[in-house]
């Protein structure tokens, strides 16, 4: 149940660093930022945009293993 938990907090962490991005673009957009807030900001959301992009990598690693009839994992590829 603990790893379930863990992976669960991982999803919604991510979620909520999208959600954190998209909310400070909205701000920066609007042009009601004060320049010291938004250089705070502009450093935030490429934090939160590192932490995505290797959660992301993570991810589609993970997903391009397959299960061999032995039960290992092997990296998947497309034959054509």
């Amino acid at each position: 149940m603990e790893k379930k938990d863990k992976k669960e907090n991982k999803k919604i962490n991510f979620e909520e660093n999208i959600k954190e991005l998209e909310q400070i673009v909205h701000d920066l957009e609007s042009g009601n930022v004060a320049l010291d807030e938004a250089l705070e900001k502009f450093n935030k959301a490429y934090e939160l945009s590192k932490e995505c992009d290797t959660k992301l990598k993570e991810v589609s690693e993970s997903v391009n293993k397959i299960l061999t009839e032995d039960g290992k994992l092997k990296d998947f590829t497309i034959e054509e």
